[in-house]
């Protein structure tokens, strides 16, 4: 399997979530977005992965709880009932294995996040992803925003009407080999498409099995 199609299903594992009753953060006032906050928040959990339990490790020392299946939004748990199920198909598909997903969640700044973990390993290569959900989110990170924190500009910016994503490849923060920032409005039709509208940040690494 080719680096891209393994990137893709890593993504297909962790696509982001439908807001509906998930997000305590809608119909808040609209003053402006604690990016920074949410962004310090994510590379302090996410800086590092170096696999999928690197990743776990981080986020707890940086403060992120297990989150209780009992607890949280109908709309996660549907959403990684199906990713289990499929992503299962997948890689048995292609002799690989695909870990556990595991949820993370923080309040920061007032934002209710959601950070997933998973992994894939296909064809003698691990793709480990960290996924950082804002469901329901009005307002977005402003790209020049994101510019500043990460040192760089976007290595592609998608502008428009009904999503914003920003990718920088390879990704900026230590050993990531792609980082992308997601907005999806609520009233944008791609939300139907994505099972998501709001905040989204994503980091994937790329390893050779031993």
């Amino acid at each position: 399997m080719h680096r891209a199609q393994l990137l893709a299903l890593a993504l297909a594992l962790t696509t982001p979530l439908s807001a509906q009753g998930a997000s305590s953060s809608a119909g808040a006032p609209e003053t402006p977005y604690p990016a920074l906050a949410v962004l310090d928040a994510f590379r302090s959990g996410c800086g590092t992965i170096e696999d999928q339990a690197a990743a776990s490790e981080s986020l707890a020392a940086a403060g992120w709880g297990n989150s209780d299946p009992s607890t949280r939004p109908a709309a996660l748990t549907r959403f990684l009932d199906f990713a289990l199920r499929e992503g299962a198909r997948l890689v048995s598909e292609r002799d690989g294995t695909m870990s556990e997903m595991e949820v993370f969640e923080r309040t920061i700044a007032g934002e209710q996040l959601y950070v997933v973990l998973s992994e894939v390993r296909v064809d003698g290569t691990r793709v480990s992803g960290c996924r950082l959900f804002d469901l329901g989110e009005t307002r977005s990170i402003p790209i020049e925003t994101a510019h500043a924190w990460l040192g760089r500009e976007a290595t592609k910016v998608i502008d428009r009407a009904e999503v914003t994503v920003a990718t920088w490849e390879p990704g900026t923060l230590p050993g990531h080999d792609s980082f992308q920032i997601f907005f999806v409005p609520a009233e944008s039709p791609l939300k139907e498409v994505l099972f998501f509208d709001g905040v989204a940040l994503k980091s994937d690494t790329v390893g050779v099995l031993e």
